[in-house]
Protein backbone atom coordinates (compact mmCIF):
# COMPACT_ATOMS: atom_id res chain seq x y z
CA UNK A 1 0.00 0.00 0.00
CA UNK A 2 3.20 2.58 1.03
CA UNK A 3 4.62 2.34 -2.65
CA UNK A 4 0.70 3.56 -4.74
CA UNK A 5 0.91 5.71 -2.32
CA UNK A 6 4.45 7.24 -3.12
CA UNK A 7 3.39 7.05 -6.47
CA UNK A 8 0.03 9.07 -6.01
CA UNK A 9 2.03 11.52 -3.92
CA UNK A 10 4.62 12.21 -6.58
CA UNK A 11 1.96 12.54 -9.38
CA UNK A 12 0.28 15.28 -7.28
CA UNK A 13 3.86 16.75 -6.38
CA UNK A 14 4.82 17.00 -9.71
CA UNK A 15 1.99 17.37 -11.81
CA UNK A 16 1.57 20.94 -9.34
CA UNK A 17 4.81 21.77 -9.87
CA UNK A 18 4.86 21.86 -13.56
CA UNK A 19 0.73 24.00 -13.37
CA UNK A 20 2.29 26.40 -10.32
CA UNK A 21 5.31 26.77 -12.21
CA UNK A 22 4.90 27.14 -15.98
CA UNK A 23 7.97 29.16 -17.11
CA UNK A 24 10.29 26.44 -15.29
CA UNK A 25 11.25 23.74 -17.48
CA UNK A 26 11.49 23.13 -20.74
CA UNK A 27 8.97 25.12 -23.57
CA UNK A 28 9.00 23.78 -26.78
CA UNK A 29 8.44 19.89 -28.10
CA UNK A 30 11.76 18.88 -28.77
CA UNK A 31 13.76 20.00 -25.39
CA UNK A 32 10.43 18.41 -23.38
CA UNK A 33 11.31 15.36 -25.50
CA UNK A 34 14.63 15.27 -24.76
CA UNK A 35 14.33 15.75 -21.17
CA UNK A 36 11.76 13.20 -20.97
CA UNK A 37 13.90 10.42 -22.52
CA UNK A 38 17.03 11.96 -20.47
CA UNK A 39 14.85 11.27 -17.49
CA UNK A 40 14.13 8.06 -18.27
CA UNK A 41 17.77 6.79 -18.82
CA UNK A 42 18.55 7.86 -15.30
CA UNK A 43 15.96 5.79 -14.06
CA UNK A 44 17.75 3.11 -13.88
CA UNK A 45 21.17 4.63 -12.44
CA UNK A 46 18.46 5.97 -9.46
CA UNK A 47 16.25 3.16 -8.79
CA UNK A 48 19.88 1.39 -8.34
CA UNK A 49 20.69 3.86 -5.40
CA UNK A 50 17.94 2.01 -3.45
CA UNK A 51 20.02 -0.67 -1.99
CA UNK A 52 22.26 0.81 -0.48
CA UNK A 53 20.04 3.99 1.28
CA UNK A 54 17.75 0.64 2.33
CA UNK A 55 20.54 -1.44 4.10
CA UNK A 56 22.67 1.54 5.47
CA UNK A 57 19.16 3.80 6.61
CA UNK A 58 16.20 1.53 5.98
CA UNK A 59 12.66 1.42 4.17
CA UNK A 60 11.71 5.09 5.17
CA UNK A 61 14.71 6.77 4.02
CA UNK A 62 14.74 4.55 0.84
CA UNK A 63 11.16 5.52 0.21
CA UNK A 64 11.65 9.38 0.69
CA UNK A 65 15.19 10.44 -0.26
CA UNK A 66 15.10 7.86 -3.66
CA UNK A 67 11.84 6.20 -4.81
CA UNK A 68 10.04 9.73 -4.05
CA UNK A 69 12.24 11.96 -5.98
CA UNK A 70 12.95 9.57 -8.75
CA UNK A 71 8.94 9.66 -9.22
CA UNK A 72 8.57 12.69 -8.82
CA UNK A 73 11.28 13.83 -11.58
CA UNK A 74 9.85 11.23 -13.86
CA UNK A 75 5.71 12.87 -13.37
CA UNK A 76 7.55 16.35 -13.86
CA UNK A 77 9.27 15.38 -17.41
CA UNK A 78 5.89 14.00 -18.48
CA UNK A 79 3.81 16.92 -17.40
CA UNK A 80 6.55 19.67 -18.69
CA UNK A 81 5.99 17.15 -22.00
CA UNK A 82 2.20 17.21 -21.88
CA UNK A 83 2.40 20.95 -21.28
CA UNK A 84 4.55 21.83 -24.23
CA UNK A 85 2.06 19.25 -26.60
CA UNK A 86 -1.20 21.04 -25.09
CA UNK A 87 0.40 24.47 -26.28
CA UNK A 88 0.88 22.92 -29.37
CA UNK A 89 -2.25 22.58 -30.64
CA UNK A 90 -3.74 25.93 -29.00
CA UNK A 91 -1.03 28.25 -28.78
CA UNK A 92 -3.24 31.26 -28.64
CA UNK A 93 -4.19 30.38 -24.29
CA UNK A 94 -0.92 31.28 -22.83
Amino acid sequence: MTVPLFGLGAAVLAFWAVARFPRVGPQSVGAALVVAVAVFVLQTPMLGLVDPVLNQYGVAAALLLVILPSLTLLFWAAGCLVRTLVMLAAPYRR
